[in-house]
């Protein structure tokens, strides 16, 4: 197998407890990242920093809306560093992109000329926050499927410019040489709900975040205690073990991931 440039763009907000697990996972096949932060308070600059595929970059977000200045951000990005990589992602800190054999089906994407891959987005959920070391997908593999964390999960950016996100990147109406595979196999396990005691603390620190206009348009209302207990009972009502059950039924020789 060839070299294969994948480059990795995020925003980060103190996102101490959660990096460590994200490069774990994406240190495996991503050769570059661009990370936006936003002022982070906690450990996050210092982790970043000292990564040596990492480049930071100030995430500026102004105006009445957090979340409709994050988009905005997001749709000015033209991407330019990475117009010739073999792919991009773009995702949330606790967003992972997940394949058994992700540089393998990549190369077969790129062989039958896919320019973009999504992905099927599941609720990831846990009882205990996650030990260091851990590569999540290995020891957190129960999720519940949820079909607004479908998401774009790879594209070619000098293929495809235009994304057409929405706020959070939950919809998206690309625009280019936007070609899909047959069978879309990436599966988007979103690592939130990792303890009732983490995520309760961490959507009450987002939910403090949120400016006049999303509390208007009901931008992340989903952080208050009483959605976030109901969701999480939700997801471990309905969660399955994903990561087995994909891997098993995967049919071509898995060349390592």
């Amino acid at each position: 197998m060839g070299h294969t440039e994948i480059h990795l763009y995020a925003g980060c907000w103190n996102e101490e407890a959660m990096l460590p697990f994200f490069f774990e996972h994406y240190d495996r096949f991503v050769t570059k990242y661009f990370i936006y932060d936003n002022d982070s308070t906690d450990r996050s600059l210092e982790i970043l920093n000292a990564h040596p595929r990492v480049t930071v970059r100030p995430l500026v977000l102004e105006g009445r809306s957090y979340s409709e200045a994050g988009l905005k951000q997001l749709r000015a990005m033209k991407f330019e560093e990475s117009l010739l990589a073999n792919w991009v992602t773009v995702c949330n800190i606790d967003e992972f992109f997940w394949h058994p054999d992700v540089l393998s089906y990549l190369e077969d994407m790129e062989t039958e000329g896919v320019t973009l891959v999504k992905a099927e987005g599941y609720q990831m959920v846990s009882d205990h926050f996650p030990s260091s070391g851990e590569h999540l997908p290995a020891t957190i593999k129960q999720g519940a499927r949820f079909r607004k964390m479908d998401k774009i999960a790879f594209f070619k950016p000098a293929e495809v410019p235009d994304l057409g996100f929405s706020a959070g990147r939950h919809r998206s109406a690309p625009v280019g040489n936007v070609v899909r595979p047959k069978v879309e196999e990436v599966k988007l396990l979103h690592y939130k709900h990792l303890s009732l005691d983490y995520v309760l603390k961490r959507h009450s620190e987002l939910n403090k975040r949120r400016r006049v206009r999303d509390v208007k348009k009901n931008y992340g209302y989903h952080y208050s205690e009483d959605v976030t207990l109901d969701r999480h009972a939700l997801y471990k009502q309905d969660a399955i073990n994903v990561v087995d059950l994909f891997t098993n039924a995967y049919s071509r020789p898995l060349k390592g991931s």
